[in-house]
């Protein structure tokens, strides 16, 4: 009875999936394994998402979000009319249901006036300018927020920043007009042959089945771009294509319980009255992002599964045990390049110290900006080299470089620190 009562109270314990993880824990039959592997990976990622506090990121990157989806919505609404193809747009919009019917017909509407308004206007230079300031501050924090969950603390640089997010801004518009126009052409055209008795009717109406899965693999290709591209490190094609499928698919799906059953949208007329859209179109971005964030999380756990551990990040946060881990690290990484003449990968370095990948990415990090360590990336994951000489980088010579002591004030103090740790640990080399 003891037995069953401890058996049953580790299943309620977090740390307990962690270690499914990992692979320490195993069960015997495969059935079981499969089962028991599902179930952590759904409790880690929520238990991560909590503990990274991603709501609170999911909240900023909708309100970005709100403001850069009128511009972003006019944007492809004035390519489309350069195309010719608004109405098709229009149509394809509509028969999708990404959001509620009156958020989008609202939507439409608002931009439609803004790009009247601004296309023969002074203020149409304005409003390019207001367009790319908010597209990109919303892809800079969409980078932030999944750099926080990879644990990488530099993102891209400026001129990195402009070329890809100007990337974003003027493809993605043309694809969503070739797409919904060649979507509504096809349609248009299969449903006829459909109707026929033929061959090629039978023909037609198995691609009209398949178009209908248009919006689900786009929303899928939307999730593995994401995951893949906005991150600062290299993340694997099959995480990112898991990640987006599962999180897309999540997202399919509350969405779809969220369109049909909608509370309180009566009371919402009533109180809002021509607003009523607003309250619905931001509480489906909150909901958007954080299903976003929380396949970032599972990106992430399938990456580094073999060395997760449970760490709430800046609690009980100590300068000294940040110091303990870079010597650790230095020493690891000094003994590889001795022995094989090579960096060692980050994945190696979080399995000898047992040390989830986003912890130690902050203080590798830290080490790299001290110019201590040199950081190597391939497509698979990040290696370190040595940036100096190890044989006369003491110990000592990390103590002080990780205290910071330039950006501290008062000089005696700082004086009798140096004298003091070089005193000791002076002796103490790397190599």
């Amino acid at each position: 009875m003891r037995q069953r009562l401890f058996n049953l109270r580790k299943y309620l314990i977090v740390e307990f999936y962690y270690s499914v993880l990992r692979r320490d824990w195993r069960v015997s039959t495969f059935l079981s394994d499969v089962l028991l592997k599902t179930v952590a990976y759904v409790v880690v990622s929520i238990d991560r998402f909590v503990l990274n506090a991603s709501t609170i990121s999911a909240s900023a990157l909708t309100f970005y979000s709100t403001l850069s989806f009128i511009p972003v919505v006019a944007l492809v609404l004035a390519i489309a009319r350069g195309f010719g193809a608004a109405n098709a747009l229009e149509k394809w919009l509509n028969e999708q249901n990404f959001t509620n019917p009156e958020v989008m017909q609202w939507v439409m509407n608002v931009a439609g006036k803004a790009l009247d308004n601004t296309q023969s206007n002074i203020i149409a230079g304005l409003g390019i300018v207001v367009l790319i300031w908010s597209v990109v501050k919303m892809l800079a924090s969409t980078e932030l927020a999944m750099n926080r969950i990879w644990g990488v603390k530099k993102g891209r640089g400026v001129v990195k920043k402009f070329t890809d997010y100007l990337s974003i801004l003027f493809i993605a518009p043309i694809l969503i007009v070739l797409v919904s126009s060649m979507n509504v052409f096809l349609m248009s055209n299969l449903q006829e042959y459909a109707a026929e008795g033929s061959l090629l009717g039978y023909a037609g109406a198995a691609l009209t089945t398949l178009l209908r899965w248009v919006p689900y693999v786009l929303v899928w290709f939307l999730f593995v771009f994401l995951y893949m591209f906005m991150p600062t490190t290299p993340v694997r094609f099959k995480y990112a294509l898991v990640a987006g499928i599962v999180a897309g698919t999540v997202f399919q799906v509350v969405q779809w319980f969220y369109i049909r059953f909608q509370v309180g949208v009566s009371s919402y007329n009533a109180i809002y009255g021509g607003l009523a859209a607003l309250p619905l179109l931001l509480v489906w971005l909150q909901l958007s992002w954080s299903i976003v964030l929380w396949g970032t999380e599972l990106c992430y756990i399938m990456r580094n599964r073999h060395f997760l551990y449970r760490d709430v990040m800046g609690a009980n946060k100590r300068w000294v045990d940040d110091v303990d881990v870079s010597i650790r690290m230095l020493r690891l990484i000094s003994d590889n390049y001795t022995r094989q003449g090579g960096g060692l990968a980050l994945a190696v370095l979080c399995q000898r110290l047992r040390m989830s990948s986003s912890k130690a990415r902050i203080i590798l990090q830290e080490l790299v900006d001290l110019d201590i360590l040199v950081e190597v990336r391939d497509e698979d994951d990040v290696s370190y080299y040595p940036a100096l000489d190890f044989h006369r980088l003491s110990m000592s010579d990390i103590i002080v470089r990780l205290a910071h002591l330039d950006e501290s004030k008062g000089e005696k103090w700082k004086i009798r620190f140096v004298e003091a740790i070089k005193k000791e640990f002076s002796d103490d080399t790397f190599a």
